[in-house]
């Protein structure tokens, strides 16, 4: 009996941990999206359509929902980028978008430095969701299969949810 409650307290303790990693991440997630005036609600629509899409795709169910918890910081190196080229409500100048690439790398580098698997994959996301198939992304210019299918799935996930929202730029 007082092993049972002993495995049932660390279940607990394990659940909380990882409730407590996702709160943090969405938390983050959501500081980066109002700084960047992103459309209300896109880190929430990207992370239900990443499970989503990770789901079609036949992912097991313990990935998806990893990815749906490490979503919402695709976009966390925004937060190094400059107030004038974050919020230009026109097209960026060649140096300005050169500038607004670098957040990829950003993003990943914040978030590399973790053991934990909630901000391993956070890293793969936020390093890879500009990376293209035909490999003409950003920041590493991977191509196919070479980027981590967790960067692929945000990839498409975050332009399809810029095409459908409206966007100061």
């Amino acid at each position: 009996l007082q092993l049972r409650r002993s495995r049932q307290v660390a279940l607990e303790r394990e659940q909380e941990v990882v409730a407590t990693q996702s709160e943090v991440i969405h938390t983050l997630g959501e500081v980066v999206e109002n700084r960047s005036q992103e459309t209300g609600g896109h880190i929430d629509r990207v992370a239900d359509g990443a499970a989503l899409l990770a789901r079609l795709a036949g992912l097991p169910d313990d990935e998806c929902e990893l990815l749906r918890r490490a979503a919402p910081m695709h976009d966390v190196g925004k937060i190094a980028i400059p107030d004038a080229i974050l919020h230009k409500p026109g097209k960026l100048t060649d140096a300005e978008f050169d500038v607004m690439k670098t957040h990829a790398a950003i993003g990943a580098e914040i978030l590399s430095n973790s053991e934990r698997p909630i901000f391993q994959a956070a890293a793969i996301v936020a390093g890879q969701h500009h990376e293209r198939w035909d490999g003409r992304g950003y920041p590493e210019g991977l191509s196919g299969e070479d980027i981590p299918i967790f960067g692929r799935i945000v990839s498409i996930v975050d332009v399809f949810d810029a095409i459908t929202s409206h966007r100061c730029y």
